[in-house]
């Protein structure tokens, strides 16, 4: 028994830990970002910001599709049909890049629709006017890499993501500093230079991680399946609401934003630094429940669902720990924070107060978190909508429109109450996980 249990965390934490550390690098990327652009000054942390507003519906767009693409990988993989995975992969790329496409296209043809949204303050929608003109011809290549990534991590080669993740944040830290600042024999770019150094680095580690992959890949089983009509149309079907799902939640959270936005623009850094900071606290729960979804997948694949039942109450509780071990140190050293920032004045008092709210309720996020990822392994897809997307629409959404709306209350209040209305996915996740609808082979027949 203790040698099923050792052999179980073994395995969870062989993939939780380098999904950590890819996730590890590339929100210390973006905190390295954060800290380099608020030398320009305020005003260029808040353009960035609403700048990437666009790349973070984007990136949850693709985990989306990716995610969708990856439960049936999972499974066939887990059930030794290995062929059937490879032209899903094939199948997934270009989904993805398709997607990549669409969205260079509207950033293209209408760049001001996407920062208006947000801001009014002219010199904030040119500074992020400025940074999209160049970081948009970064999302092709962004879509290439996540999918390689999903399945090298099925194909239990989780390194390989991690590896080019931090290269590509050592790459960008050193062109940040190079393109920014003017060192190194550049000229000081400014904002423009930090959008250059994104694309640089999102550019080589599309490159970086398609090379492992091939290398892998030739030493695997080859050849690919072509998958009938049929299969494509199975497929479809799970992964249009994972899509939808995703688009639903980014989009929320950007109205969230937007809410905080209309209390007063100038909180725009304080909100910007809890974001990076809480980034770093769900790389361990995102860990957790990638590794929880890839082994869930396989589990279901091979045909073993009683004993699937059993391990989701073992990845939660591990969820939670983490969940809860990240929080604690989070309040711990709050006030040091907003400082390493270059935040002063009321902005440090607010990022203080938000941080010390957020980390109050961040188990929330770690428990409906690896409950998403049970629910999508069973390919539960309509659970999963319920779970994420309309959770954030009625709740912090519909909490923080109200309130930013028809009351007078302090950003410190209505954020307090739009966390605390998390609780209703913990409620939703916990009755959907009962009920056992996913528990099931998605390859049985197919």
């Amino acid at each position: 028994m203790q040698s099923r249990k050792t052999a179980f965390l073994k395995e969870f934490f062989f993939l939780a830990v380098p999904v950590m550390l890819q996730s590890l690098s590339g929100n210390i990327l973006n905190i390295c970002d954060t800290m380099m652009v608020g030398r320009i000054s305020e005003i260029a942390i808040s353009g960035v910001t609403v700048a990437n507003k666009t790349y973070f519906i984007y990136t949850l767009v693709i985990f989306g599709a990716s995610s969708g693409i990856s439960i049936f990988m999972a499974q066939y993989y887990g059930s030794g049909r290995i062929k059937v995975c490879n032209g899903i992969f094939r199948f997934g790329i270009w989904m993805c890049a398709g997607i990549g496409a669409a969205f260079l296209l509207f950033l293209s043809a209408a760049p001001s629709a996407a920062v208006g949204l947000y801001v009014k303050t002219p010199e904030t929608i040119e500074v992020s006017l400025s940074y999209i003109r160049v970081v948009r011809f970064s999302y092709i290549p962004a879509a290439v890499s996540a999918v390689c990534a999903v399945y090298l991590r099925i194909m239990q080669k989780a390194q390989i993501p991690m590896l080019t993740g931090f290269a590509s944040m050592l790459l960008n830290v050193l062109l940040n500093y190079a393109l920014i600042y003017g060192h190194l024999g550049f000229p000081a770019m400014g904002v423009t230079g930090a959008a250059i150094a994104t694309l640089l680095s999102r550019c080589m580690e599309m490159a970086a991680v398609t090379a492992a992959f091939w290398t892998v890949f030739r030493k695997s089983e080859r050849g690919t399946e072509r998958l009938t009509r049929e299969t494509k149309w199975f497929m479809v079907q799970k992964i249009i609401p994972l899509i939808c799902n995703e688009t639903i939640w980014a989009v929320a959270l950007t109205m969230v934003f937007r809410n905080y936005c209309r209390i007063n623009e100038e909180y725009i850094p304080a909100i910007t630094v809890v974001d990076n900071v809480f980034d770093l606290v769900n790389v361990a729960f995102a860990g957790c429940s990638t590794a929880a979804g890839v082994m869930m997948g396989k589990i279901l694949g091979a045909g073993r669902l009683q004993e699937a039942g059993k391990a989701s109450s073992k990845m939660i509780r591990i969820n939670l720990a983490v969940t809860i071990g990240s929080s604690i140190l989070v309040i711990v050293t709050a006030p040091l924070i907003p400082g390493i920032f270059s935040l002063a004045g009321d902005s440090l008092l607010a990022a203080l107060g938000l941080l010390r709210i957020r980390a109050l309720f961040c188990w929330m996020y770690g428990y409906g978190e690896t409950i998403y990822y049970i629910l999508r392994a069973g390919g539960d897809t309509k659970a999963v909508l319920m779970v994420d997307g309309l959770c954030v629409v009625f709740g912090p959404l519909l909490v923080s429109s109200i309130l930013a709306a028809f009351t007078g209350f302090s950003l410190q209040r209505i954020y307090f109450l739009t966390e605390a209305s998390n609780i209703l996915k913990v409620v939703i996740a916990t009755c959907l996980l009962k009920q056992g609808a996913w528990l099931k082979n998605l390859t049985e027949g197919k």
